[in-house]
């Protein structure tokens, strides 16, 4: 398996968002090449990060469905920032 694809089912939403783009797309999520599972990261950091068009993950980054919830999501904003920069 490649290390980029490794890194990415390690994180919760990157997970859930490629598993969902596969079955829309009818492919495995190790059909992606890096440059698309990149991308996506980038996508999902933006979920959490964009607060001018608020995802529910903005919204538990900023701690607005409790504690456990903005812990989670400070790990996976980490986890996507990792993954970004030592594979971009």
């Amino acid at each position: 398996m490649k290390s980029i694809l490794q890194a990415a089912r390690a994180i919760d939403e990157l997970r859930y968002d490629l598993e969902n783009i596969a079955l829309d797309d009818k492919k495995e999520i190790d059909q992606y090449t890096d440059k698309e599972i990149l991308a996506e990261a980038k996508h999902v950091l933006e979920m959490f990060v964009n607060g001018t068009n608020p995802h529910w993950n903005y919204e538990d980054l900023q701690g607005e469905n409790g504690p456990e919830q903005q812990k989670w999501a400070r790990g996976e904003v980490r986890k996507l920032k990792a993954l970004i920069k030592k594979y971009s």
